[in-house]
């Protein structure tokens, strides 16, 4: 099925990228009917009404279907030094299914930037290449103390370093509604570990092998779905 993306579905207008790929790329004309998704896991029937020059104007007809997320997981990471890691983690994390992500910088983080459009481009891509109609919410990256200071109300709330001892797979016990917390390749400090534990965050660990920090998060955010 191929989809095409509109954040608003009350909107009749495709958004740039989707008009680009829908009418300069595959040649849709007008009447033709199209799939539309608003990434929240509905997916829409819809007719092309009229084509401009920058401008495509569509109709919804019909919902198709509502795919429902089935496990809410959060989770919150150091972006890596590499642009192109973060782009490849963005991608799986969509493909799997995570509901949210969020971007945080500690102590020995070594980015405290991230280009947020071209991650929403990756994600929205992987989103229509799976044909899964669900597209994480990625935020804004902001500070490790900034973001514990949230209120996050999760069931399960875990962070993990190399110092925990207890594995991630033995610690879930609920896993429908879980946030992780991954640091920098650096590690997290002990004092964030101990703001952390303050805020009822548990320290889990990945395994005896040093893992990238895109590897864990995908790893860790897998173990969580498929628990």
């Amino acid at each position: 099925m191929q989809l095409f993306y509109i954040p608003n579905i009350k909107s009749d207008i495709l958004p740039k990228d989707e008009f680009i790929h829908c009418i300069k790329v595959l040649r849709h004309k007008v009447k033709d009917v199209i799939n539309v998704t608003d990434g929240k896991g509905n997916i829409y029937s819809a007719k092309i009404v009229d084509i401009s020059k920058n401008k495509c104007t569509i109709q919804v007809i019909s919902s198709i279907k509502k795919i429902l997320r089935k496990k809410n997981i959060h989770l919150v990471i150091a972006p890596t030094k590499s642009f192109n890691r973060m782009e490849w983690m963005i991608e799986k994390l969509t493909e799997i299914g995570i509901s949210e992500i969020s971007f945080v910088y500690s102590k020995n983080s070594k980015k405290k930037k991230i280009n947020l459009n071209r991650l929403e481009k990756k994600s929205i891509s992987a989103m229509k290449q799976s044909n899964s109609a669900l597209k994480p919410v990625i935020n804004e990256i902001i500070s490790f103390k900034d973001f514990l200071n949230k209120n996050l109300k999760y069931k399960e709330k875990f962070i993990a370093h190399v110092e925990a001892k207890k594995l991630l797979k033995d610690s879930i016990k609920y896993g429908d509604e879980s946030i992780i917390i991954i640091g920098p390749e650096g590690d997290f400090s002990e004092e964030e570990i101990y703001l952390a534990k303050i805020h009822k965050f548990k320290d889990i660990s990945l395994g005896k092998n040093i893992l990238r920090t895109e590897t864990a998060g995908l790893i860790s955010c897998y173990t969580i779905i498929n628990y």
